[in-house]
Parts: structure tokens; sequence; C-alpha cells
């Protein structure tokens, strides 16, 4: 599961991390990205090269889906190339979704509080993502079990892609041999703490949302 997420690095370490050319929209730094937003992602150029920065709007909506019905915000790797919603995307609509650092509901005491979780001392990533066109084209976060080290947060987790990994994503790759290449999320130096409830209102986007909340 992944319903909340940051991205507020600078706009210049973005660029060069993620090999983008010029930004054809404006970059506004959130501490609290929420469903239904628009998220900064990264498409395949032409014919899968080079690559090609896009806003989303996070949340997959398929032609058959009812009216009034939640957006897809996750996926699930496991049954990714199964289901009727994702399945026609698995191939030819693969992209990163840039973060750095998400939240997740810890479960403790029969109540629940939010935890801030970052990767190799809060660098930018990506998540595996699927994305659809339309009006507005629109995307959703891939998951899986959660690394070890995670399991007391959550028993589900994104899939954050190496730099290696984000090549093969958004390349030609079929997914039935690029689902063997994937990264193994054991290991990799996460770090998480409990945070503000403030982040439960998308209302509240501030640097406040990410600091360690007071015991």
């Amino acid at each position: 599961m992944c319903g909340r997420f940051t991205l507020y690095t600078p706009l210049d370490q973005l660029m060069e991390r993620f090999a983008l050319p010029e930004l054809p929209f404006e970059y506004t730094p959130n501490y609290n990205i929420a469903p239904t937003q628009l998220v900064f992602a990264v498409l395949p150029g032409e014919d899968f090269q080079a690559r090609k920065p896009a806003l989303l709007r996070w949340g997959l909506t398929p032609s058959w889906q009812k009216p009034g019905s939640k957006p897809l915000i996750n996926a699930r790797l496991e049954t990714l190339a199964q289901k009727p919603s994702f399945r026609p995307l698995v191939n030819s609509h693969r992209c990163l979704i840039i973060a750095d650092g998400f939240y997740e509901w810890k479960t403790e005491n029969g109540g629940k509080f939010p935890v801030y979780i970052t990767l190799d001392g809060g660098r930018p990533f990506a998540f595996a993502g699927l994305w659809q066109e339309g009006e507005v084209p629109s995307c959703t976060i891939i998951t899986q079990e959660a690394a070890s080290f995670l399991q007391p947060v959550h028993d589900r987790m994104p899939v954050i892609l190496t730099p290696k990994t984000e090549g093969l994503w958004l390349s030609s790759l079929p997914f039935v041999e690029l689902v063997r290449e994937l990264p193994n999320q054991e290991g990799r130096p996460f770090a998480y703490h409990r945070v503000s409830r403030l982040v439960n209102s998308p209302r509240h986007n501030s640097p406040e949302c990410i600091l360690p909340a007071a015991n």
C-alpha cells in the first residue's frame, strides 16, 4: 500500500539524477502528495529512447469503471499481468513516479499513526508505475511485499527501482522478463520515524509533515 508520499528535492538535483531534458511544467515541492493530485512522472521517449517528464494524475480510472468509483492508486506486482485494469499497460505504458519519501500508517494499541519512510538518507528515487492516456493522463504505483525492515510498519510497500532497473522499467523489455530483474528490497538502506497526524489531511503541505513527532 502507498497512499501518500513526498517530493521536495531541489529541481536541479532531480534533473541530474533522472537524466531529464527541460521540464515542460512548473515544479512545486510537495510534502504530502495524495491520490488524485498531479505527480512528477517520467515516461519513455519515442521508441523507448531518452526520457520524457510528465505530470500525471495519481489514480487510474479504467473506462469500464463505474462512475464514482475510487481511482486505482496502487497495483499489486504479483497479479499485475492478470488484472484487466493493468494487463494492457504492463508492456507499453510503464512509468517512473518520482519521490523522496513515503508515508504508511502503523497500527498499534488499537490505533493508527503515520510513519515517514526514506531510502538512502532521503535521496530521491523512483516508484515503478503504470500510466494510461486520457484527457488527464493518470498513473498507479506498483506495490509488493514489504522488506523485513518495514514489516513492523506495514506488510506492503511500493516497488522502488534502482538506477539500473529504472532504465529497464522504461524499456521495451516484456514484463514477463522484466519482473525477474526487479530489485530485491531486502538490505536497502531504509529508515523511518513517526510523524505528526497533520499528514492525515492533504490540506497540510509543509516541512512539518515529515518532522519526527513529539513523544
